[in-house]
């Protein structure tokens, strides 16, 4: 079995627990608040999830993030180097995004010149929070059963991230308002309207779906969207983001699981700082990757 490192940024929303199960190497993004720019959390270090969504609704200021630079990189592949790893994995949040992946190419720049024997493959999971993270969940797991080669997995990575998609719903607009990306008229009309748009992420871009009237219809419709597309419900591996609204995440995958007749894992976790920080509390939504996994997980 080739012994081979994970390394990913915090965008993917990973659960603790799965990182610490998996020893997945984590390089975390950075966020300050509008007008306190002096003090920099680093998220799952000096700031969790948690904390932060009470902290937006509070202040109503817009948090505003930042990738990890080079040498944060850098720090954790020496690490590795260190650890005798010869074979290291990079995922990132998509390009299209942030800088990360532009960080991680650096640090791998870099290492080719005090490490030319260790070989590192950076991987654009074209994707953000879990559907990012569910992508890396299950690189993780190819690795823990050690079915295949390191080039294969490399290979397999290159398709899973064509196989993976996430759609998501927001309660209020009006912390789109707070970060440029809608007026505050569009906001103030759509907020009377009770309108709630679905988007969805498609080649490493945030793309908008539709809007539609009501909290309860936005959710039904996030589970209907992903039902259109599952070809093989029993090849699908299923996530869950949430900013702090349990309950409407509870509904909506209640309500996937009744309308797919899918029974197996769903993975949850708060949505982290550095995706949550755009839509803002009461973002939820479902990802899924969708394929044959069979012996190599």
């Amino acid at each position: 079995m080739e012994k081979i490192g994970l390394v990913v940024d915090t965008a993917g929303d990973i659960p603790r627990d799965l990182v610490k199960e998996y020893d997945i190497r984590e390089v975390p993004f950075y966020l300050y608040f509008e007008g306190e720019e002096n003090v920099i959390y680093k998220e799952n270090v000096t700031l969790l999830p948690e904390d932060f969504f009470n902290i937006m609704k509070a202040k109503k200021k817009h948090p505003r993030t930042s990738q990890p630079n080079m040498e944060d990189y850098y720090v954790v592949l020496e690490q590795l180097a260190n650890e005798g790893y010869k074979k290291i994995i990079i995922m990132t949040l998509s390009a299209k995004f942030s800088g990360s992946n532009q960080s991680a190419q650096l640090a791998k720049d870099e290492m080719k010149v005090k490490h030319p024997d260790i070989r590192i493959e950076i991987i654009d999971t074209e994707s953000a929070t879990l559907g990012e993270g569910l992508q890396q969940i299950l690189t993780a797991k190819m690795i823990r059963k050690g079915a295949l080669s390191f080039d294969e997995i490399i290979n397999l990575l290159l398709k899973m991230r064509k196989n993976t998609h996430v759609f998501f719903t927001v309660e209020d607009l009006y912390f789109f308002y707070l970060g440029g990306r809608l007026g505050k008229g569009s906001v103030f009309l759509g907020n009377i309207m009770n309108l709630k748009p679905i988007m969805s992420i498609v080649d490493g871009e945030t793309n908008p779906i539709e809007r539609v009237r009501g909290r309860k219809k936005s959710l039904t419709r996030v589970a209907d969207l992903c039902k259109e597309l599952i070809k093989d419900i029993n090849n699908i591996f299923v996530a869950s983001p949430q900013a702090v609204c349990p309950e409407d995440q509870k509904f909506l995958l209640d309500y996937f699981r009744e309308i797919t007749g899918y029974k197996g894992e769903i993975i949850t976790r708060i949505m982290g700082t550095t995706i949550g920080a755009h839509p803002g509390p009461g973002t939820t939504g479902i990802c899924f990757v969708e394929m044959d996994l069979k012996g190599v997980i």
